[in-house]
Parts: C-alpha cells; structure tokens; sequence
C-alpha cells in the first residue's frame, strides 16, 4: 500500500507500506518505508525512513537518514544524520546523531552527541553529558534535594 502527497490518514495496515510527502497517524506492517513524511507511531519488522519525522517507532530493524525520531525501540537500529529522543536497542549503529539517551546492548558511534549514553558495549567517537561521575553526582544532588523538600514540606505544615 502506498500512502501518497497531501493526504491525511490516521491509520495504515498492511504488509508494506511506503509513506511519500504526507502525515499518517498510526502505521502498522511488516515493513515501512518513509520518505519526507510524519508519522505518529509506527509499529513494524523493518522501518526505513529517510527526511522524515517519527513521533514513536517499534521494529525490529530501524534505518533512518535525516530524520527527526521521538522514541524508537527495536533490536537492531542504523540511524544516520539524524536527531533521536530515545534509542532502545539491542544493537545500536550511530553516525553523526545528536541523541538525548541511547540505551543499547552494543553501540558504534561516529560523531554522537549525547545527554546520555547506556550500553554494554559502547565504541567510537561518543560526546555525552552525563559522565560516570557526573551521573553520579547529579543523582545524588537530585535525591538530596528531594529529601530537603519533603523534609521542608513536614516542618511548615
């Protein structure tokens, strides 16, 4: 099935859909193929996406190319020149992506900007926020806070 230009469409089932220049709501087959398209939440086998925007992807294999990705949660992802909310997944390729957390078993990583990395195996050219030490820290100055608030809230009552 083919999803084409300047449509609006809130659901897709099929065994393969290809999304061209238009939004879809929730897109779900064995794969999925999208270029220059919106979509919400995909849920799939294999998802290719190239200059596109994906709020929440599920597949077991991810590809993506100058693409704007919310969350994705898959075994194996390749993800090129792209910006990603959340990475989950069991073998993660990243090369020049800017990420806030990347969750994986194993990561290679060429130029990847990150709050956070979380891996097993983690290697390559990786600039993260959030250090060993510094995790530390700010977890430690986050409970401390909390406790100081609470403890402030049981006195003035």
């Amino acid at each position: 099935m083919t999803v084409r230009k300047n449509s609006l469409t809130r659901a897709v089932q099929n065994e393969i859909v290809e999304v061209a220049n238009t939004a879809v709501g929730n897109v779900r087959a064995d794969q999925v193929t999208a270029r220059r398209s919106t979509i919400r939440r995909a849920e799939t086998d294999h998802l290719r996406a190239k200059q596109s925007a994906i709020m929440m992807g599920r597949s077991k294999n991810l590809h993506t190319s100058h693409t704007a990705l919310g969350a994705s949660a898959t075994g194996q992802s390749n993800v090129r020149s792209s910006a990603v909310g959340i990475n989950i997944s069991g073998n993660a390729k990243l090369d020049t992506v800017a990420a806030n957390w990347v969750i994986a078993g194993n990561v290679q990583a060429n130029r990847l900007l990150s709050l956070a990395v979380i891996g097993g195996n983690v290697s390559g050219n990786v600039r993260s926020l959030l250090g060993t030490r510094s995790a530390i820290a700010f977890g430690i100055a986050l409970g401390a806070s909390s406790l100081i608030v609470r403890l402030l809230g049981r006195f003035l009552r």
